[in-house]
């Protein structure tokens, strides 16, 4: 039984990386900005009462991310696997950034949850892994921070902020080598998600699982990389 911490675990992806540990028998640590709102994962504390804790966490808020800390240390020996999934489109989460309509606080705040706070969650719980025997980091990246697939133009602040995540991870994987942490970016297809919108082909379950297994599977050779569901390597 793996120990599994989850960032922006309400809806859309984190919520079914939830669902789908909680099934299997893991225990889960869903962390959100407004757990009193969460009715989804109230829903799945209401199944999975043993296993299941949610926590009130802002990635972007350094004391938020400390209280995390001390009160899940008081709890739990280890994190055998941290996925940073939290994330937004732009900074007011609903448009993205448009040549003609850009603004440098879009920047500002995309940048900050998207590839700052999962560098800062990785270092947070940093004691937590270590205490892991097979330790795994998952930030969740997207193919638009691929530049060498990038042939349109529009969600600058998004695409920039996940290039930055895998550059992150890569670097990360690089100091966490020595400590037998595989850190690992995965683009986990367009899917249907509050996100990804009603047009994605991708229902969820399926990448998920496969995310799942990947990260189940995945070893030091993976570490660093920049991966799809499937485990195909996605160019830089």
């Amino acid at each position: 039984m793996k120990k599994i911490f989850i960032t922006g675990a309400s809806r859309g992806l984190g919520l079914e990386f939830s669902k789908q540990y909680l099934e299997r028998g893991d225990t889960v640590i869903a962390s959100c900005r407004n757990p009193e709102k969460a009715e989804a994962l109230k829903d799945l504390k209401s199944i999975f009462p043993d296993n299941l804790t949610i926590v009130q966490l802002d990635v972007v808020d350094e004391q938020s991310r400390n209280d995390v800390f001390t009160n899940i240390e008081k709890e739990f020996d280890a994190i055998d696997i941290l996925i940073n999934n939290a994330g937004i489109i732009s900074g007011n989460e609903s448009e993205s950034s448009v040549l003609g309509e850009i603004y440098k606080e879009d920047f500002r705040k995309v940048f900050s949850v998207n590839t700052i706070a999962p560098l800062l969650m990785s270092e947070k719980l940093l004691p937590l892994l270590e205490k892991s025997s097979n330790a795994k980091i998952v930030n969740i990246s997207s193919q638009n921070g691929s530049i060498a697939l990038r042939s349109v133009g529009g969600k600058y602040s998004y695409a920039a902020s996940k290039a930055a995540l895998n550059m992150v991870t890569k670097v990360l994987s690089n100091d966490l080598k020595d400590k037998g942490i595989i850190t690992l970016a995965i683009h986990p297809g367009w899917i249907k998600t509050d996100m990804g919108g009603s047009n994605a082909p991708l229902e969820i379950e399926e990448p998920i699982s496969q995310i799942i297994s990947l990260t189940d599977k995945s070893s030091l050779n993976e570490s660093g990389k920049f991966l799809d569901r499937e485990g195909k390597e996605v160019p830089w």
